[in-house]
């Protein structure tokens, strides 16, 4: 039996008399509205998608921080040779290292940040270690820094010329190397300065500020509890007067400090007898021309003095070269830089919470 086609519109399913229905979304119809879920869904899956791009870098910046650390096979970072002076392509090299601003080592660095000053030296002083190098030039710019950290680098240095005795060091300054510049310098196997650097500063300090009086003034009083058997143990405090007694104590320990920069610099310029060198001990800054004169430096020159020196040192060409740390991710992502801090003062006290003994020249400020 054939059945007679439905007339056109005719729907089978929709009961008789009753007007046909529109699809959703068809032209002139509203779209069927999403509920609060569909839109929770799509903000956790953002979430997840953030989550696991964050667990991503993380885990890149830990492999960064374990390598900067020693337990990866470039525990250095990355570095570029550049030509600083000399012969280029020349076989026997000379690694330059700089000592630029104070000398501190930074308290936390930043993942994959390079650390303070004594980080830089040693680090710079296990390439130096190599075959491929043959002296170190060091290049000093600087107004000294902390007591430990500038004795840290002379030491350091000391233990590398007699694990190395082929390999000579010589100590560059350039517009300043004074103080603990020049407490590092000593260390060195020759000493040249530019005609326009500043030198000496041989001594110590330790400043605090001190407010008893405008403490006093405004009524400001300070609450310190401690023991009767540890008088001294709020010593230095900003809201009281020195005691003669502590005076005493702190001015020993920098006299102690200062014996050992005496010896240092007797130990170093074997052209002074330590007699010299306490008439040169006031914390009294030199030129380089009295420096000279003074025996504290060895001659003024520059970059082609010190290759001329280690030419003869050697026998052959020479190139001055300096490693140049590469940036690494931590550092694009959080600024941290590769070099020495810039700030003196910032840097020592971003190292300390308090007075420090310092190698420092403070006219740096």
């Amino acid at each position: 039996m054939t059945v007679p086609p439905l007339p056109p519109g005719d729907d089978p399913a929709r009961p008789p008399g009753v007007p046909p229905q529109p699809w959703p979304g068809a032209a002139g119809q509203p779209r069927e509205s999403r509920g609060v879920a569909f839109f929770v869904a799509i903000f956790l899956g953002i979430l997840l998608v953030a989550s696991a791009g964050l667990n991503v870098l993380l885990l890149l910046l830990s492999i960064g921080t374990f390598a900067g650390a020693g337990f990866g096979p470039e525990a250095d970072g990355v570095f570029d040779e550049v030509h600083v002076a000399g012969e280029r392509g020349a076989r026997t090299k000379i690694l330059q290292v700089r000592i630029h601003g104070a000398i501190a080592e930074a308290g936390s660095p930043l993942l994959g940040a390079a650390g303070g000053t004594v980080s830089q030296v040693r680090r710079a002083l296990r390439k130096a270690a190599s075959n491929e190098v043959h002296g170190l030039l060091l290049h000093i710019d600087s107004p000294g820094g902390g007591v430990t950290d500038s004795d840290e680098i002379h030491q350091l240095l000391v233990r590398f010329r007699r694990e190395h005795p082929d390999k000579r060091i010589m100590a560059l300054f350039g517009d300043m190397a004074a103080s603990g510049g020049y407490y590092v310098a000593a260390a060195a196997d020759r000493i040249v300065a530019r005609p326009t650097s500043i030198t000496g500063s041989i001594g110590v300090i330790m400043s605090a500020w001190n407010f008893a009086r405008a403490a006093e003034q405004w009524g400001i009083e300070q609450v310190v509890i401690k023991s009767a058997r540890t008088p001294f143990k709020d010593l230095l405090s900003p809201t009281r007067p020195m005691q003669d007694e502590e005076r005493v104590m702190l001015t020993g320990i920098v006299d102690e400090l200062l014996d050992r920069f005496v010896d240092v610099v007797d130990e170093g310029r074997p052209n002074l007898d330590r007699g010299q060198v306490l008439a040169l001990a006031t914390g009294a800054l030199y030129t380089a021309s009295q420096a000279v004169a003074n025996g504290l430096v060895d001659e003024l020159g520059d970059h082609e003095t010190a290759v001329a020196w280690f030419r003869e040192r050697t026998g052959k060409p020479v190139a001055i070269v300096e490693h140049r740390r590469r940036i690494g991710l931590g550092e694009l992502l959080f600024g941290a830089d590769a070099a020495a801090p810039a700030d003196p003062v910032g840097s020592l006290l971003r190292t300390s919470s308090g007075p420090r003994f310092l190698y420092y020249w403070q006219g740096a400020r």
